[in-house]
């Protein structure tokens, strides 16, 4: 069997990663076709726009450009439906698997590279999030290539694989500010290899000085969103014993620690226990691996305490909580490697290393199937506000509620107009009040700076219609007028329907507006 390995190694090192990112497509289309929420929402409606105009819409949100570019490249060649558009993070994970593979099999070893990074592709919150129409697989690509050509960079000296690693840092942080703390852990492995003294030396910060000068362009545009930031105040809990135990809870299992019991507990408690004395057993051949699951996590965490604004959230740095699977499988090769080598009395060695492997390996893929099987299970759910979307639900309700009448919809929120506004069409367009609309949220910017969907005067508009559809979330008990515009004079609720569609949505009510005459007749 390993002479037919050794034989077949190249077949190996393509059909390898190859498989891996086909098995993590699949794990994540499963889910793609779900309800669009608001960051997804906001991604899509980019799209619509120009280059220069996604710059500045862009520039008065909270994230640098480059993501939401691409994203308009992409839906401009496969469409702009959810499923096409969501599609490009499941590439962007299958990439970060293939890079992932190349610097573990160049750095530990096929057998490592191998076990690693199927643990990677069947990790629970990287399936999670390459379902989303967001950038975060779109940085773990970038992460993971930057640290393989690093590898290059640190092993082999040449100043091509420095320049790329240059491009790539400066890639990272025009796709998502938070790349930075992968490369504060580049740093932390580097000052580790080289010391200060030789850091220096060797002009290791040349690479860095190039990667701020491809960043510059987009400096003054950060500099105008931490201002909108600190001025407007942030969503962004404090940090916690449970946000830290919720941390490597979605990690494990894409739940609230809360979530974890009985038995899940158990087998929670046996995967950390196996990462860690994995970890540990080979700490010093990981000094990479542990920098980039450690680094970022401290520094977020001591940035998020007072008198600082909280600013953590695990998604931001994926990369980290994904280093933790490579650790897991890296350590577990190299250790049955250790037991098959070393010599003692009454032990079939190869036979207990097996069994020793097979153990560890269980214990870990179990805990990945229960997460994904998780993630299938919650959908969009938002573990972080308990909500999950009912967007495309509730599109659907309002066509079969048409039922072909080709009524446009007036939604009584911008808010619920984003979630909507990935499915509007020419049959059943959906539209927002101008004038109703609160602008000072940069994330409102792009409904401000455009026409899609907006009534800019509604008496106006009404004039022109005689039906319409009224949406929103049902009002609360006891209230007599829960919507801005309706009930008004010459205007008629014809029908009213009330509809929840999961446990962690909102309850909506769709009413059918129509002028009286229309009404009477009816």
């Amino acid at each position: 069997m390993k002479e037919f390995l050794i034989k077949r190694k190249r077949v190996f090192l393509i059909l390898t990663p190859a498989f891996l990112g086909v098995l993590y497509m699949a794990l994540c289309i499963f889910n793609l076709r779900q309800s669009i929420w608001f960051d997804e929402s906001f991604s899509s409606y980019l799209t619509r726009f120009d280059f220069g105009k996604i710059w500045n819409l862009t520039a008065a949100d909270v994230h640098p450009p480059l993501y939401y570019f691409l994203l308009k490249i992409w839906a401009h060649a496969f469409g702009h439906i959810d499923f096409a558009m969501r599609m490009m993070s499941t590439v962007f994970g299958a990439v970060a698997i293939l890079f992932a593979f190349l610097w573990l099999k160049y750095k530990y070893g096929l057998k490592a590279a191998i076990v690693a990074s199927f643990l990677l592709s069947i990790s629970p919150v990287f399936v999670r999030y390459g379902q989303e129409m967001r950038m975060y697989t779109m940085v773990l690509a970038i992460v993971f290539a930057a640290t393989y050509f690093l590898q290059l960079a640190i092993d082999n000296g040449k100043k091509i694989w420095w320049i790329i690693y240059a491009v790539l840092v400066a890639a990272g942080m025009w796709t998502h500010y938070f790349a930075a703390f992968a490369w504060c852990a580049h740093l932390v492995y580097l000052l580790i290899t080289y010391g200060v003294k030789g850091f220096f030396r060797h002009k290791i910060w040349a690479p860095y000085l190039l990667a701020v000068v491809l960043f510059l362009p987009w400096t003054p545009s950060l500099v105008a969103q931490v201002g909108n930031v600190e001025s407007n105040g942030f969503w962004i809990g404090p940090v916690s014993v449970s946000v830290m135990a919720n941390y490597f809870a979605e990690g494990l299992f894409y739940m609230k620690a809360e979530e974890i019991q009985n038995w899940l507990l158990v087998l929670a408690t046996a995967t950390v226990i196996v990462v860690l004395f994995l970890a540990v057993h080979h700490r010093k051949t990981f000094n990479m691996l542990l920098s980039l699951a450690l680094v970022p996590l401290v520094l977020l965490v001591l940035l998020s305490l007072p008198p600082l604004n909280p600013v953590f959230i695990p998604r931001y740095i994926m990369y980290a909580m994904l280093a933790i699977p490579l650790i897991a499988g890296v350590g577990l090769v190299m250790l049955i490697n250790e037991l098959s080598m070393k010599k003692r009395k009454k032990l079939h060695l190869l036979q207990n290393s097996t069994l020793i492997g097979f153990s560890f390996m269980a214990i870990l893929v179990s805990s990945s199937i229960v997460g994904i099987a998780t993630v299938y299970a919650k959908g969009n759910y938002n573990i972080y506000t308990n909500t999950k979307s009912a967007s495309k639900d509730l599109y659907n309700a309002i066509i079969d509620l048409d039922n072909g009448e080709g009524l446009p919809t007036i939604v009584n929120s911008a808010w619920l107009y984003y979630d909507l506004s990935a499915y509007t069409s020419e049959e059943n367009p959906i539209l927002f009040i101008n004038e109703q609309t609160d602008y000072r949220y940069g994330s409102m910017e792009p409904l401000k700076q455009s026409y899609f969907g907006r009534i800019d005067n509604l008496d106006k508009w009404l004039e022109e219609h005689e039906s319409f559809w009224y949406v929103g979330t049902a009002p609360e008990e006891g209230s007599e007028e829960p919507y801005l515009v309706f009930p008004r004079d010459g205007w008629r609720v014809a029908e009213v329907s009330s509809m929840k569609f999961n446990d962690y949505s909102d309850e909506y009510q769709i009413l059918k507006i129509t002028r009286d005459e229309v009404y009477n007749n009816d």
